[in-house]
């Protein structure tokens, strides 16, 4: 691990260095129909011409060309091609045959004319309305794609669309990047369970439930999922499990309070860090570092804002990384602020806010209220990350902004 640590390190720094040593990891053949949410480790290619035949793209009448040239007309109907079959007979000269939008075109055709420039007459004839070109309302065999041909590239995030396309292009298999093995433990002797009493100080652990969806929504696995008090050798057990994935996440424990364990444990198990503590509000005890088992070890704050924002802005990118996307920081964009954003300290710092469409289109920034990194309900209806730079001076209503978005607008 040929890496030095970073103290106090600014956002910038940490995307930076996460770029210069997160790398893919493990690969692995799956069906295509399997392979949703999954990144292409190498290129798929199509395995058909597609289409697979000439076919029709509008619903009207296959044609020769040549019959309807000089002014004729006419022709005879000679039946129907219907989409999903195949023809049951060349076109034969004076002849056309109707056809359905995606059947395929009979031999001899070469090309459709639309229903709306013809018309059935009652004696079995067609009568058109003026001459087709060749070619007219054809798609021919192999247009949209070759066989062998490129469908989707490496680094390819196979979401709706690109499966579609694979199926399309024939192809039954892909290689994809493994989903990153993920294991969450959450820290803490005040944690209970959600539904429990709170007494004697406890409160629900409410970072797991957050980092799950979280974990899960950046293509991760989640493998272990604990909670372990503030024991070291209990502590200690449920770290070195950790430590045998792709991704430890833990929350709390990452500060200099006498409860705080985990960075010295870590220690102990050969974990090495990266990053040991961010210029960043909130998120100052963040922690990242890498296992000799090749693990990466995300060490979150444990307040629930600080928690969800940090996995936003550094566990995110880890994911991307593992799973051979880039590594880089995330969009920042420039809105109009719709309320004032009070000045910052000698920290940059990460908001939650909303943001929405204006009347003109333009992204319209709302900072949701602060109250401090522990707040359990400041991340709730967040769609958005707020930038300011430290020392920031106050911004008044209508002025721009730097925001990370996380959703689409509201």
């Amino acid at each position: 691990m040929d890496f030095e640590t970073i103290q106090a390190a600014t956002a910038d720094q940490i995307w930076s260095a996460l770029a210069a040593h997160v790398r893919p990891g493990r690969t692995r053949e799956v069906p295509t129909e399997e392979s949703g949410g999954c990144v292409l480790a190498s290129a798929a290619r199509a395995a058909h011409d597609f289409p697979p035949f000439d076919r029709a793209v509008m619903d009207g009448y296959a044609v020769r060309v040549s019959d309807l040239a000089g002014g004729r007309a006419r022709l005879r109907m000679a039946g129907l091609v219907r989409v999903g079959s195949e023809p049951r007979w060349p076109l034969e000269a004076g002849t056309c045959l109707r056809i359905n939008t995606g059947a395929p075109l009979p031999p001899g055709a070469d090309a459709v004319v639309m229903v709306e420039d013809a018309e059935e007459l009652p004696d079995g004839q067609v009568s058109f309305a003026r001459e087709p070109t060749v070619g007219e309302h054809i798609d021919p065999r192999g247009a949209f794609a070759r066989a062998e041909e490129v469908l989707l590239p490496a680094g390819t995030r196979i979401g709706a669309n690109a499966l579609a396309a694979l199926v399309a292009g024939g192809v039954s298999r892909v290689t994809v990047y493994a989903r990153p093995r993920v294991a969450q433990l959450s820290t803490g002797d005040e944690l209970v369970d959600q539904g429990r009493a709170l007494s004697d100080g406890r409160i629900p652990d409410s970072n797991s439930v957050a980092l799950e969806e979280l974990i899960r929504q950046t293509g991760g696995e989640t493998v272990m999922f604990g909670r372990c008090p503030d024991e070291p050798v209990a502590l200690r057990a449920s770290l070195e499990l950790g430590l045998a994935n792709d991704l430890l996440c833990i929350s709390g424990g990452m500060s200099k309070g006498t409860h705080d364990l985990a960075p010295g444990l870590l220690e102990q198990l050969g974990v090495r860090w990266l990053v040991s503590g961010a210029r960043l509000k909130p998120g100052r005890p963040l922690r990242i570092g890498r296992a000799e088992t090749g693990c990466w070890v995300l060490g979150l704050p444990g307040n629930p804002v600080s928690c969800a924002v940090c996995f936003l802005l550094f566990g995110r990118a880890i994911a991307d990384g593992l799973q051979g996307l880039p590594v880089r920081r995330p969009p920042h964009l420039v809105g109009r602020l719709a309320a004032e954003l009070p000045p910052t300290q000698e920290r940059p710092t990460y908001k939650p806010a909303i943001w929405t469409t204006g009347g003109d289109g333009r992204p319209e920034v709302t900072p949701l209220p602060w109250r401090g990194s522990g707040d359990p309900f400041g991340m709730a209806s967040a769609n958005a990350l707020v930038y300011q730079a430290a020392h920031a001076p106050a911004a008044a209503s209508g002025e721009p902004v730097q925001f990370i978005p996380l959703d689409l607008p509201r």
